[in-house]
């Protein structure tokens, strides 16, 4: 066993919290990391890890990046917090408009919160909300359609619209049933006797199917754009993105990119959506919006 002092604290703690969950994982002692530097970890012990998964792919320009560190430590020097009732920020301010300079097409209202999970939550209810306050109200469509195997988030709406049961199922008697799920489109799962040059018209078809069946009850989809994540790095075939937005467009669905994981840069655009010039109507972005360093998140 290791005999740093705060081992002794989490085994503590542990034995009180979570000791089902290590009946089942015995062998298992959790890293505690102590500190990090550039792509590495160290951990209490002294012990070097590569950070491969970028902390959950938050930390896309390392540790202790030292422009990041600077800029942190100049805000903490002038406030550390200000509401957004009946106030503002000039830093918040900043940042709204830069985001809406860089972001695709002319999606230029930026709504702040806290983590990934909650900028999707806020794109579900601005969707709802936007069909009861639109010119001519559809106060029907109330659903929403994702992919098979999506992934969106842990809080109650977040993970309402996602697809891998071994996350959510437990919760599904808290979760609302207002949910459709599209064909997940993967070039490794078309149908005999398909080609991989069709492999986008054929996952397109299958979608148009179900929005012909229900765009009057759909208020939006949710689509992590070219790669679904947590599924298992799922890469779109090329122009199905484009053909989501096309039909979505058609049938008077709105479009939610999920760009949490995907955006600020992980396909090699800005955003993933701009890989096939597409210009969704809510754009989420957390993760990698601070680099790893702060909770928070934007639509």
């Amino acid at each position: 066993m290791n005999d740093h002092p705060l081992h002794d604290d989490l085994h503590a703690w542990d034995r009180h919290h979570h000791w089902h969950a290590f009946t089942q994982m015995a062998e298992y002692e959790p890293l505690i990391i102590e500190r990090a530097a550039g792509c590495r970890l160290i951990d209490i012990d002294g012990r070097e890890y590569l950070d491969g998964a970028a902390s959950m792919w938050c930390n896309v320009h390392g540790h202790r990046h030292p422009r990041i560190d600077a800029a942190i430590r100049e805000q903490l020097d002038r406030v550390s917090h200000c509401t957004s009732l009946g106030m503002g920020c000039d830093t918040t301010a900043r940042l709204a408009k830069r985001l809406a300079d860089i972001a695709p097409g002319d999606l230029e209202h930026v709504f702040f919160s806290s983590d990934g999970s909650s900028a999707i939550e806020v794109a579900l209810k601005m969707s709802f909300q936007y069909w009861r306050q639109c010119e001519n109200p559809r106060p029907e469509k109330t659903k929403f359609i994702a992919l098979g195997e999506a992934y969106h988030g842990d809080t109650i709406g977040s993970a309402s619209v996602g697809g891998i049961p071994r996350f959510h199922a437990f919760f599904e008697p808290l979760l609302f049933e207002v949910i459709i799920h599209a064909p997940i489109p993967d070039p490794r799962r078309l149908p005999p006797g398909t080609s991989s040059e069709s492999a986008a018209s054929t996952f397109l078809d299958d979608l148009e199917v179900l929005l012909q069946a229900h765009h009057r009850e759909l208020a939006a989809m949710v689509i992590e754009p070219l790669v679904q994540c947590a599924a298992g790095m799922i890469m779109h075939p090329a122009g199905y993105l484009r053909g989501v937005r096309e039909l979505t467009k058609r049938y008077d669905v709105l479009l939610i990119a999920d760009e949490i994981a995907v955006g600020l840069g992980r396909t090699g655009a800005m955003f993933a959506c701009e890989q096939e010039g597409v210009v969704p109507d809510f754009l989420c972005l957390g993760k990698g919006l601070t680099g790893g360093y702060l909770p928070m998140a934007a639509t």
